[in-house]
């Protein structure tokens, strides 16, 4: 396993980027074999003043050298925070959709093939720090959307998935999020990315132990989705088992912090993490007087770590019913699992019962084709199930209740 440096910006010939570094996306132009990096960028930080983000793009080679004679700032500098940026080419149409956030308010802009903006479209309103990234669906029915996640909720520890519709159009485009969560685990959950094959993942970091950790949220294979065209919001059905990615990959305590994942085989092939490891947030600066947040963009190369396996990591969790989601947890894809266990608290005095739902496969799942079987709780205990069948739902028959799912490998 491999670690690259991309852009070290206490290095970097551009005056305006040697401050700050971060949230590499990697887009490729099918049409001109072109594969370009956008990424956030920052002045050097001056005493009693931080600079704020901006948004650039540049041509990105297969060694990872990054054409910085030829970069371009999409986004300069406001008053306001800028968030992560995210992108995709469309092929279609010759253009670049791009997505971030300006303070509180999500953005999604069009720009041509020589990088000029083409339209500008407002998304959302109560934005942070994550940015917004986005996979196309594509087709039969689906598209022309765009799934996406963003963190939600006090101290962000929640995760929601999304999907943008009528994605390849500023006139039409709009935001349609689930009303409940994807996952609820960690706390501060902020810049994050998603991918829908090998199957629907989502990468986020994760505020933890006071530092910015990786970890990642599995969902099931899209083959295991049946219907044509694909329902739309099917997604909003599924829960997400969540792990630690830093566990698993070489990243060691000089980093200090870590985050910012997006996933990639861009632009050589080979599967892997671009991260934003923090190189100086232990200690002040003296011409700011304040502590350092300088990030870094790098590169982990995967090969012979398969993120996407679930044995890689031993265990994944969620807290799949609790005061703050609900009585009924989302449908869980859990078929390489061989147990799961259940931790039960905040029992009422008089108990409750616990019912699990099985189903052989997800159509059978929402057709309301499955087994149930029923858990008697009369104090806060540990369930365990072994071989489940390969989806999964649990129903609390009181409210308040609160169950961590664990799925062992």
């Amino acid at each position: 396993m491999r670690i690259v440096p991309i852009l070290d910006p206490h290095r970097l010939p551009i005056e305006d980027l040697r401050g700050n570094t971060a949230s590499g996306c990697i887009v490729y132009n099918h049409l001109e074999n072109e594969y370009f990096l956008l990424f956030n960028g920052e002045k050097p930080p001056r005493r009693g003043y931080r600079q704020l983000r901006e948004l650039w793009v540049a041509p990105i080679h297969k060694d990872l050298s990054v054409d910085l004679r030829s970069a371009k700032k999409l986004v300069s500098q406001t008053d306001v925070h800028l968030s992560a940026i995210r992108g995709v080419f469309n092929a279609a149409r010759n253009e670049y959709i791009v997505t971030f956030s300006k303070g509180k308010i999500g953005y999604i802009h069009y720009y041509d093939e020589e990088w000029n903006l083409k339209a500008s479209r407002q998304i959302y309103s109560k934005s942070g720090d994550h940015g917004f990234p986005i996979a196309p669906i594509g087709c039969f029915g689906r598209e022309r959307q765009a799934i996406t996640t963003i963190p939600f909720g006090p101290g962000n520890i929640f995760a929601k998935v999304g999907y943008f519709d009528n994605v390849d159009s500023p006139d039409e485009v709009k935001l349609i999020l689930d009303s409940g969560y994807a996952f609820q685990h960690g706390t501060g959950n902020d810049v994050c990315d998603i991918t829908l094959i090998p199957r629907m993942t989502l990468f986020y970091e994760s505020d933890e132990y006071s530092q910015w950790h990786l970890k990642i949220a599995l969902g099931p294979p899209t083959t295991e989705l049946s219907g044509r065209p694909a329902e739309p919001g099917v997604e909003f059905k599924l829960g997400f088992l969540v792990g630690s990615l830093q566990a698993v990959i070489p990243p060691h305590s000089h980093y200090i912090q870590t985050g910012h994942p997006h996933y990639t085989v861009y632009p050589d092939g080979e599967p892997k993490l671009l991260i934003a490891p923090m190189t100086d947030s232990w200690s002040s600066r003296p011409e700011t007087g304040k502590v350092g947040f300088t990030h870094a963009l790098h590169a982990v190369y995967l090969e012979e770590t398969n993120i996407f396996d679930p044995r890689t990591y031993g265990s994944l969790c969620d807290t799949i019913i609790s005061p703050e989601r609900d009585s009924e947890s989302k449908w869980y894809y859990t078929s390489e699992s061989r147990s799961l266990v259940l931790i039960v608290t905040n029992v009422p005095a008089s108990g409750t019962k616990i019912l699990m739902d099985e189903a052989g496969t997800f159509k059978d799942a929402f057709e309301g084709s499955y087994a149930t079987t029923a858990f008697n709780v009369k104090e806060s205990c540990k369930i365990v199930v072994s071989e489940p069948a390969p989806i999964v739902r649990f129903r609390a028959q009181t409210e308040n209740l609160k169950v961590t799912m664990i799925a062992k490998y």
